[in-house]
């Protein structure tokens, strides 16, 4: 079975993630625990001619409950490395990254990479922002961050993980009526009811699952009550919804009833 794009490109965007770790100094490119920066508390006159030029989302998707992302940045003279945070639906998040970078000396600007990564995302709409802060290293490893950020800002729709739910309740209301309600929740946008009949004569030992229709939330089916030990046939209703993604649910099945056989 072919990927689902999204999967794909979250596969390569997790790929830049593992690249950039394992690449660089050791001590610059690795996550650094919440709390224990303070950005711009130790600046100095040096900040004035540092800034972060240039931040950009070359690729940002979703897929089964985790956002990933990638992209570049460039920092102006002066200034030899980028400091990022990454915010949630305007929450911190626990990476945060040193990043170096690639020097141009015709310019006097450095330029480089950051990848980023969070699982455990609900269904929905999210976004996800990156501030970036100049930095500079100094030889003797004295370090300046400095505290105006440059802030990009993405929207991400998380459903790979947000299929609709349903649920169905089924009741006997006449001699030869089943009536069924079926509900959903979950997925994105509105629904489409769908519903299936399964069907087992005990009298024939043969057994048949019908194709999805769609119906109302509501329907009736035919099954003639019956008190027979011997002739009688059970039937079973399932439903389902399709969201206004094309995203299947989840399948929901009644009681099983017991019914007199159709001639």
């Amino acid at each position: 079975m072919t990927s689902p794009p999204t999967r794909c490109l979250l596969r390569a965007l997790l790929s830049g993630v593992l690249l950039t770790g394992c690449g660089g100094v050791p001590d610059e490119a690795g996550p650094i625990p919440a709390g224990q920066e303070g950005v711009g508390t130790q600046e100095s006159a040096m900040c004035s001619t540092m800034s972060v030029t240039h931040l950009a989302v070359s690729g940002m998707d979703s897929y089964e409950g985790v956002i990933a992302g990638a992209g570049t940045w460039t920092v102006s003279p002066n200034a030899n490395s980028v400091y990022l945070e990454y915010y949630l639906d305007n929450n911190p998040t626990p990476t945060m990254q040193r990043l170096p970078g690639t020097y141009d000396p015709a310019t006097g600007t450095t330029s480089g990479t950051w990848s980023y990564s969070i699982g455990g995302v609900g269904c929905g709409g999210h976004t996800v922002t990156m501030k970036a802060y100049a930095r500079h290293i100094s030889s003797n490893g004295a370090e300046e961050i400095c505290s105006t950020p440059m802030t990009v800002t993405r929207t991400v729709i998380q459903d790979g993980a947000c299929k609709p739910t349903t649920s169905v309740s089924c009741r006997r209301i006449s001699n030869a009526t089943i009536r069924c309600t079926g509900t959903a929740s979950g997925g994105s946008g509105s629904y489409t009811p769908y519903w299936q009949e399964y069907w087992d004569s005990e009298i024939y030992q043969e057994q048949y699952l019908y194709d999805w229709f769609q119906r109302p939330w509501t329907a009736d089916f035919q099954c003639v009550n019956t008190t027979s030990t011997t002739w009688y046939d059970l039937n079973q209703y399932h439903f389902q919804v399709i969201d206004s993604t094309g995203m299947s649910s989840t399948v929901s099945s009644s009681p099983v009833f017991k019914c007199m056989p159709v001639a």
